[in-house]
């Protein structure tokens, strides 16, 4: 035993086998450690590849797709209301007659449409028989104002053919003129000035050298609602002192001005009036009704 050094001793339950052999025991353990974190770096490099998926970041994401609902039907377009953008507005019945001094009477209400449609027609007799009147003023008098004359002759300058005519009872007297121009267009131009001067004279005189006659005062005209452009209007006229009630119109019939006047003789008032001679709207139907018959005789 002597001269022989001691072996260490080995620690209990320690293998024997442990570095016996190995010449780079240090580095084995080493190598052990080092080959287990590079399996933990492995895992966690491929857990965080297939979480974040880098390969498809430049895929776009998917997004939902609505539904596609079909457009509603567009209504078709209405047509147009204005007659204008379609068609012309056919001309009014006689808007181109032409009368002349023959066919101008044609024109006059009758005996007959007076006791039909003038509620004291009855019984009329003719007072003025046509052609023997003459177109103007009487002599020696004048209207005041002077731009009211037309209220009076209907036209400023004499027409191309006149004519008048009247019916008179005891309550009544019904009383037509008619002028005629050389065509239609200028009486549509004449018609329109006479609708002027009526507008712009609610009262009118009709005065001799003496300054005597008879003053009208003229309610607002009416345009007519019937075939032909016409204007209607109450008046009420004063002579001498004595006060009747009136209902007058002009209508335009081709070449034709037409001018009528209807007076309660005996009515004291607006309302009496209307007793004899009716409505404003029942006397132009009236008038009119004439006037269409004598468009009609003249084709």
């Amino acid at each position: 035993m002597s001269g022989t050094a001691p072996q260490p001793s080995r620690a209990p339950g320690t293998p024997e086998t442990d570095d016996a052999g190995d010449d780079f025991p240090d580095l084995r353990r080493r190598g052990a450690r080092g080959g287990w974190w590079l399996l933990v770096v492995v895992v966690v490099a491929v857990v965080v590849l297939l979480v974040t998926q880098p390969w498809a970041g430049d895929e776009p994401v998917p997004v939902p797709t609505p539904s596609v609902v079909p457009d509603a039907p567009t209504p078709e377009t209405e047509p147009s209301a204005d007659p204008s953008a379609s068609s012309t507005a056919a001309p009014a019945p006689g808007a181109g007659a032409v009368f002349d001094a023959a066919t101008a009477p044609s024109l006059f209400v009758t005996a007959t449409d007076l006791e039909n449609d003038v509620p004291a027609g009855a019984g009329v007799t003719r007072s003025v028989e046509p052609g023997t009147s003459a177109w103007g003023l009487p002599a020696g008098t004048s209207v005041d104002p002077s731009s009211c004359t037309a209220a009076v002759t209907v036209l400023e300058a004499p027409p191309s053919v006149y004519d008048a005519t009247s019916w008179v009872n005891d309550e009544l007297r019904f009383q037509q003129d008619v002028v005629l121009l050389p065509d239609a267009q200028t009486a549509r131009e004449a018609f329109r000035a006479l609708v002027t001067v009526v507008d712009e004279c609610p009262r009118y005189a009709l005065v001799d050298a003496a300054g005597e006659g008879t003053t009208w005062t003229a309610e607002p005209a009416l345009e007519g609602q019937s075939v032909f452009p016409a204007i209607v209007q109450d008046v009420t006229a004063q002579t001498a002192g004595d006060t009747t009630q009136q209902t007058t119109g002009h209508v335009l019939v081709g070449n034709a001005i037409l001018t009528w006047t209807a007076t309660a003789l005996t009515a004291g008032d607006r309302e009496a009036a209307r007793a004899v001679v009716g409505q404003p709207e029942d006397l132009t139907v009236m008038v009119e009704e004439r006037a269409l018959a004598a468009v009609r005789a003249l084709t």
